[in-house]
């Protein structure tokens, strides 16, 4: 077929340079958007069933891969750079604007990468602005990568403009050349066939659309999992909550037609995931072909995870609970025992340090805030196929977000507990007799308080802004959560007994903890570079 006569003529291209002598390993970074791993999405019968075959039963499996901001832009900083929130400053979707583009963003993964003698290859969605004509539009290709094909804007798989290393691209709506989860797979491979014709080591991530809204399927994966409903997990419908903040308290629980957006929304999402899943094993197939997969270093993960229907919220992420914040995280490499799995927490401020690692900069440069965990996932004395347990030790890190900044669309004026601007009920249907469709937009339903009920999207507001420590370890598996809105609102898990944020324990802590809890909060949240990695 196609996409085999594609292959065999990339193969073709590198012909002779698998027998050269293995040198430093390449590293392929792909980053999904929105993917959760509590919800189902890379369980046995999900839809990542050939990415569990082929990179995951053959490497490593990180059981506590979380998020440190639970939205797009503020946690593809954190990806980029190796820094947290608090030091990218970038606090919303609206990027953080040209100061990122002349700070943090000059010290990113492609620019150390390219500085080690690494090809390096961007494509797919970078930063929600990107493209902007305030950030330099089309033509601003980031420092470090050779070759850019990055995404205008927010995720799309149809009528949308690329970058194409400067120049604009337009695509419309044809399956067959536009769909972007297939460009983004093609582009890749002819990006491989390239770079390892002249035998260098390359270095590629991409970003794709899924599991994005607005998750158009790929026409063969349109009806796979109609009619599946979401997880009905404990937390699901669960509304309003009135031992949690402001947000909480004015949520409104799902009726029938709700619970069919958010469930359509879930089988949608599985739907787009299998063309991830097809790009995955056409580019592990075209690497171990070509006699590089050994010397390819594989790491799959998400810039956050999501919530569908937990607390009544509809769909959507930016919440401090483990849904929102918990992500899929996995690796296959060089040395990299099959099978094995890690409970040490990774983070997505440590995710550049390991790619760097790989490339061969084991000391972590001063300004970033993670740290490596490529030692996590090397042999050590003993059967390296056991579930090996915090070779960190108990260790805290933030997780931190400036809600209602400027998030992905217009939101209600119903924010610190003002009523004023509260409007008629949103347009909001998946029709019944199209498990496919989905119109209209909601993220949850307000009004539980002051029954002035109506739908908002997205569900946040300023006084979503928190920051938390979380901390997990042998001994202790907690968040701590301070709300800069004026109640001061505090939330306190023990996410040992209650892995779903059902129980506020803050209310029935005492105080002398809870003062305790936010002296060490304001050190976590202040610190920048090798501090951060002391706690």
């Amino acid at each position: 077929d196609i996409t085999m006569m594609r292959v065999i003529s990339l193969l073709c291209a590198v012909s002779g340079w698998a027998t050269a002598a293995v040198g430093k390993p390449n590293v392929v970074f792909l980053l999904t958007d929105d993917q959760d791993i509590m919800l189902g999405s890379m369980d046995p019968d999900g839809p990542m069933q050939k990415t569990r075959e082929l990179i995951v039963s053959k490497g490593a499996w990180f059981n506590n891969g979380f998020a440190n901001t639970p939205i797009c832009c503020p946690s593809r900083a954190e990806i980029q750079t190796g820094r947290y929130m608090h030091n990218t400053k970038v606090y919303g979707n609206d990027c953080g604007g040209t100061d990122f583009i002349d700070g943090p963003e000059k010290l990113n993964v492609g620019h150390y990468a390219k500085s080690l003698g690494y090809t390096t290859f961007y494509a797919g969605k970078y930063l929600n602005t990107y493209g902007s004509p305030n950030v330099g539009g089309l033509a601003r290709i980031p420092d470090g990568w050779d070759q850019w094909y990055g995404l205008e804007g927010n995720s799309k798989y149809y009528e949308y403009s690329v970058s194409n290393n400067g120049i604009e691209e337009k695509h419309g709506s044809d399956y067959t050349s536009d769909y972007f989860t297939d460009r983004l797979a093609n582009r890749t491979l002819d990006f491989m066939a390239n770079a390892t014709k002249t035998g260098t080591p390359f270095f590629a991530m991409v970003g794709t659309p899924a599991c994005h809204g607005p998750n158009d399927q790929a026409p063969q994966y349109m009806q796979t999992y109609a009619g599946k409903p979401s997880p009905r997990v404990p937390s699901w419908n669960k509304a309003p909550q009135p031992n949690k903040h402001w947000l909480l308290r004015q949520i409104v629980a799902m009726d029938s037609a709700h619970i069919n957006v958010s469930d359509v929304t879930f089988q949608r999402r599985w739907s787009v995931l299998r063309s991830v899943d097809d790009m995955v094993e056409r580019w592990v197939n075209f690497l171990t072909t070509a006699g590089v997969m050994d010397n390819t270093f594989f790491v799959y993960s998400s810039d956050h995870g999501y919530h569908l229907g937990e607390f009544g919220m509809v769909l959507d992420k930016r919440m401090l609970y483990e849904t929102d914040i918990r992500v899929p995280l996995f690796v296959r490499g060089p040395n990299i025992p099959a099978g094995l799995v890690i409970n040490d927490s990774a983070l997505h401020v440590d995710l550049t340090p390991t790619l760097l690692d790989m490339m061969g900069i084991s000391e972590t440069p001063m300004q970033m805030d993670g740290r490596s965990w490529l030692g996590l996932v090397r042999p050590t004395n003993g059967n390296p196929l056991v579930a090996r347990t915090d070779e960190f030790g108990t260790r805290t890190f933030m997780v931190e977000y400036s809600g209602g900044g400027d998030p992905e669309g217009a939101y209600s004026a119903l924010v610190r507990g003002d009523t004023a601007g509260a409007t008629a009920p949103a347009f909001c249907t998946a029709d019944g007799s199209d498990e496919n469709s989905l119109q209209g937009k909601c993220s949850c339903t307000f009004g539980a308080a002051g029954g002035l009920v109506h739908d908002q999207s997205p569900c946040d507001g300023a006084n979503n802004t928190y920051a938390c420590i979380r901390t997990l370890g042998p001994q202790e598996n907690t968040m701590f959560c301070v709300f800069d809105d004026t109640e001061g609102f505090v939330e306190y898990y023990n996410l040992a007994l209650d892995p779903w944020n059902l129980d506020n324990l803050a209310p029935t802590t005492s105080a002398s903890t809870i003062t305790a809890l936010k002296a060490q909060l304001a050190k976590v949240k202040a610190c920048q570079g090798s501090v951060c990695r002391q706690f």
